[in-house]
């Protein structure tokens, strides 16, 4: 505390305390107007009341004094009022103001001296009101300059505590302490606010360099953020364009592939030749499904509306998946529609497609039902299987890039985990909703809802659990 006092009093002023030291001058400057303008009434008032009890050559060469400071004050603030930007610029205010509070406190004190009305006791009490009453004023104003507090409110009250003992009586001894009691509290009271003040500021400025800080850090993000984003979209723009010429080596393999087979003899040459086989048709699905990824995230893809048969499209799943189903002993059922939406078939095809493969991928016995159903502008589509299904906290990830369920050692016989993501994105190129029930060992059960009309704007897919 002693450290902290000391430190009021001599208020020093450095490059590490700066910011602090500015903002409690500039402070001290806000308030001066008023300040001075309410002591420049309070010593019009003085010299109303004293004027038939002092004498007037001392009266009014107190109250020249006071408005001549006063006058100097207001000059002051005036001519240097935005000069609290650097160390020099504070150290000079300190000086400025430590010369003006002393001035100024002085010629209070002196007032104390000047204008104490012997034998005329109401008179003095009037002084002391008025003394009692601008140190009042002082605690509330001069704790954010602290060495103003101190130099002010002693110069003020210890000469009137003088004069009043002078007197010698008892009752002006008692008034004499009661004064000395009372400065003792002002400027602990004062010192308690300038400790307040202080630590409120410093607390104010810490929070101010955090957000700061954290702005920087946040535009920061932003921009890598930004870079990332236009880096990934100049990688899906290159593979979107060269998307073809990317195909054409891996159209090549598997035309090697076949053309290799009646050339390879043997029973263990045949079976490397199926593995070879295998191998390239799993690396061919996941090259076209990163590229098919690639030209979504482009942009590069438009939707080509037109009016469709749902039962057209049905029949060509059915045609596509019947045999791969029942190879895996499974029930594929596929429920006629009839009606007609305006959408484009490709896309269309695409989602039931991986929806569909989905399903028979993670079912390894029961069915797989394809129903649709009529609704308010739209159709919903849902393939529902007898599969593994998906555990509750897996719903919300399965439509990003690469999640799988049931896949931990990455097995690419089991897919890249793009076919969702796909969806997703299909989806939402074609204004469609998607949605999925599921239960962990009880099935899934992944809902399309088509709009029988084209959408004019893209509307963000829904995944709703």
């Amino acid at each position: 505390m002693s450290k902290l006092f000391s430190s009021q009093i001599l208020f020093e002023i450095n490059e590490e305390n700066l910011p602090i030291r500015a903002e409690q001058i500039r402070t001290r400057l806000r308030t001066y107007p008023l300040m001075i303008v309410a002591r420049v009434l309070v010593v019009l008032g003085v010299l109303a009341l004293m004027w038939e009890k002092v004498s007037h050559p001392v009266l009014l060469t107190w109250v020249g004094a006071m408005l001549t400071w006063y006058t100097v004050e207001a000059l002051t603030l005036w001519r240097y009022w935005d000069n609290t930007h650097t160390l020099e610029e504070c150290q000079a205010w300190r000086k400025r103001l430590l010369i003006l509070v002393t001035l100024v406190g002085g010629t209070w004190g002196a007032g104390g001296i000047l204008l104490f009305v012997p034998g005329d006791l109401a008179y003095q009490a009037i002084l002391t009101c008025v003394v009692l009453g601008v140190a009042a004023g002082a605690i509330t104003t001069n704790p954010v300059f602290p060495p103003a507090l101190y130099i002010f409110v002693s110069f003020l009250i210890l000469p009137v505590m003088v004069a009043n003992a002078w007197v010698g009586d008892y009752p002006h001894l008692i008034l004499a302490g009661l004064l000395m009691v009372y400065l003792l509290y002002v400027l602990n009271a004062g010192r308690e606010l300038a400790e307040t003040f202080e630590l409120s500021l410093s607390r104010t400025l810490e929070n101010e360099q955090l957000v700061q800080q954290l702005t920087i850090e946040k535009q920061r993000a932003e921009r890598a953020q930004m870079q990332a984003e236009l880096a990934n979209v100049s990688k899906s723009k290159f593979l979107a364009a060269a998307s073809h010429d990317l195909r054409q080596p891996m159209h090549a393999l598997t035309m090697f592939v076949e053309a290799l087979k009646p050339h390879v003899q043997g029973t263990q040459g045949g079976e490397l030749m199926r593995q070879v086989e295998t191998s390239v048709d799993v690396l061919g699905e996941m090259f076209d499904a990163l590229l098919d990824i690639s030209r979504l995230d482009a942009g590069v893809v438009e939707p080509r509306y037109q009016d469709v048969s749902l039962q057209h499209v049905l029949d060509r799943m059915a045609a596509e998946f019947t045999w791969t189903a029942q190879a895996k002993n499974i029930n594929l059922y596929i429920a006629p529609y009839q009606g007609v939406l305006k959408t484009d078939p490709m896309l269309l095809e695409r989602i039931l497609r991986n929806l569909i493969t989905n399903a028979i991928r993670y079912t390894e016995r029961g069915e797989i039902t394809v129903v649709s159903t009529a609704m308010d502008g739209s159709v919903n589509i849902d393939i529902c299987d007898t599969g593994i299904g998906i555990a509750e906290h897996h719903l919300s990830r399965i439509f990003e890039e690469y999640y799988q369920v049931g896949n931990t050692q990455r097995d690419r016989k089991n897919g890249l985990g793009l076919g969702l993501a796909i969806v997703l994105r299909l989806s939402n190129l074609l204004g469609c909703k998607v949605a999925v029930r599921s239960n962990d060992g009880a099935g899934s059960c992944f809902s399309l809802v088509v709009p029988l009309q084209a959408v004019d704007v893209m509307i963000p897919a829904q995944v709703k659990a």
